[in-house]
């Protein structure tokens, strides 16, 4: 598809992604004790800085008719009480100033020609509204103006979110970590910030001693030798990712899914296909490690099922090789490339789930109390036992030579 929507918001969520950095970046630098602020007091608030952020696509100038600092002034006067005790209000901007603009050399001026440079300006229709708020005397004394413009700066010209991506990722932070597993550990950091806005939508406020605290554990995963799995976004829904012609969305269709259930199957299908490629791009090896896509298949299997069950902890794979399990893994080598979409379905759904590392092994990183012992259902409990006890076999041998001994 070449065209989006009329209504397509891709820009603004890049915005508001780009604000995210932002903010991560003012975590990363903050000390114990300190706080910093989303949404609350302007776009981000550390300290006495108040911060609106605004992010341009390529080439863009700051013009003296910007909607984007008329309409951060006109919000700083309707704001005022509320943001006395700041020392600074700062506009930080992508978009570049020529000297062609009333904002060129901006925070050389002193406060009283700011006040003018704005004042005689011939305001555009659109920014109009804005000045208006700005020089109303019903909102805001001249003197209380005045205030603000001597706090008002522009830093313009700040690097895009690409740009401010691969400056988050020299950090000294991840210094430890390896070049291909910074994206996702930045990720990881990101999400721990929208976890606080879920925690408390009243006030979206990150305690720095907190985040330094939470950031050495959720940092200390991808300095060991394993790969994380990866955050993959959920793709946006469009009713035409529904007439694609997908076997799986035919078939939900066919017995009356909601529409609203079919956008989330598809959202997990797209979801688990890049969370695989992800994996592969960072651990390729695991592209070559088959054993992972025999798991399902052998649990599936009668035969070898029900050899597992009688296992016990002491089993290893040659005492699992008898004849007739034999036979049925040559049966199954043919029907791993059906059993691959669905393993990688499993994988994502695990990840969800519970603490997973990915390395030439899955590991379960969560502690579970629960055992198979406690399930009720019977056939239930066999299937659970026969997984527990295959994940023991496995964990005992090297998965590159396992099927050496077939």
């Amino acid at each position: 598809m070449s065209d989006t929507f009329s209504n397509d918001s891709t820009k603004k969520q890049i915005g508001f992604e780009y604000q995210k950095l932002v903010a991560l970046e003012y975590c990363l630098n903050a000390k114990n004790g300190e706080y910093v602020y989303i949404e609350c007091y302007g776009d981000v608030q550390y300290g006495s800085e108040s911060v609106e952020v605004k992010h341009h696509e390529g080439e863009s100038n700051l013009t003296s008719n910007s909607v984007d600092v008329w309409k951060t002034l006109k919000n700083l006067v309707i704001e005022c009480d509320k943001l006395k005790a700041n020392d600074r209000f700062i506009l930080h901007t992508t978009q570049k100033i020529h000297n062609d603009s009333i904002f060129h050399g901006w925070n050389q001026l002193t406060k009283n020609a700011k006040y003018r440079k704005l004042n005689n300006h011939p305001i555009s229709a659109t920014s109009k509204p804005f000045k208006e708020e700005v020089f109303n005397t019903k909102n805001i004394s001249k003197s209380e103006l005045l205030g603000i413009l001597e706090k008002f700066v522009i830093n313009s010209d700040e690097p895009t979110v690409d740009q401010k991506f691969a400056q988050l990722k020299e950090h000294s932070v991840f210094k430890l970590i390896p070049d291909n597993l910074r994206e996702a550990a930045i990720g990881v950091l990101i999400q721990s910030l929208v976890t606080k806005a879920i925690d408390n939508s009243n006030k979206w406020e990150i305690n720095i001693t907190d985040f330094n605290s939470d950031l050495q554990f959720s940092l200390s995963k991808f300095t060991k030798d394993y790969t994380p799995f990866p955050l993959i976004k959920e793709p946006r829904r469009e009713d035409a990712n529904l007439t694609k012609g997908y076997k799986f969305i035919e078939k939900l269709n066919a017995i009356s899914i909601k529409k609203n259930d079919l956008h989330q199957a598809f959202q997990d299908y797209v979801r688990s296909e890049e969370a695989y490629e992800e994996i592969l791009k960072i651990n390729p090896t695991l592209k070559n490690n088959i054993v992972i896509y025999y798991v399902l298949p052998m649990l599936y299997n009668d035969t070898i099922k029900n050899k597992l069950v009688r296992s016990t902890s002491k089993s290893t794979f040659n005492t699992l090789l008898n004849a007739e399990v034999k036979i049925e893994l040559v049966v199954i080598e043919n029907l791993l490339a059906n059993y691959k979409k669905k393993t990688k379905e499993a994988l994502i759904t695990l990840s969800n789930i519970h603490n997973i590392e990915i390395s030439d092994y899955l590991i379960l990183k969560d502690e579970l109390k629960s055992t198979y012992t406690e399930e009720k259902n019977n056939i239930l409990k066999e299937y659970y036992k026969a997984a527990f006890n295959l994940g023991s076999i496995l964990s005992k041998e090297d998965y590159k030579t396992i099927f050496f001994n077939l």
